[in-house]
């Protein structure tokens, strides 16, 4: 089996977008006085059967990347798989010494690399990241990130199951 790992985080700031509106109206995208963010760490598993495995954390570090590959191998476990190609990219906590252990302990995940500043050779990026950016970020104001990591999860479901079926 394929996998393909790829970090996403969504805020309370908007990102704006052009959209359509009547002729002479204007639509506000209100934007708080400060941001907060949430992390998520995603791997798409190809076939596509399996779907993918995701994970939500306040932090991107090393810390947060292992206990994501640790369910990643549950997931795999589960579904009886015997090796795994585990495609990664250059973000630090992937590269990470403690990260590089504990994927070596797990003796079924091969890691491999992306070349850097390769996003389009992630399929992650366009199947999962930019819909649920497109869903949850664009043209959108929250009051808090509450909401947002609501909407995040939401989106998350439903394109799992989508991608299942």
């Amino acid at each position: 089996m394929i996998a393909f790992e790829d970090e996403k985080w969504v805020n309370l700031y908007p990102r704006v977008e052009a959209k359509w509106m009547k002729k002479g109206e204007q639509e506000e995208v209100l934007t708080p006085g400060y941001n907060r963010r949430t992390n998520y760490f995603i791997t798409l598993f190809w076939p596509k059967k399996y779907g993918f495995v995701w994970n939500r954390f306040k932090r991107r570090r090393s810390r947060e990347f292992r206990k994501h590959v640790s369910n990643v191998f549950q997931h795999v476990k589960r579904h009886g798989t015997k090796k795994l190609i585990l495609f990664i990219d250059h973000a630090p906590c992937h590269k990470a010494q403690a990260s590089r252990r504990l994927i070596r302990r797990y003796e079924i995940i091969r890691p491999r690399l992306l070349p850097k500043r390769a996003p389009k050779l992630n399929p992650t990026e366009w199947i999962v990241n930019r819909p649920l950016n497109s869903y949850v970020c664009t043209n959108r104001s929250y009051s808090n990130i509450d909401d947002v990591n609501s909407r995040a999860t939401d989106f998350l479901r439903k394109h799992r199951r989508h991608l299942c079926t």
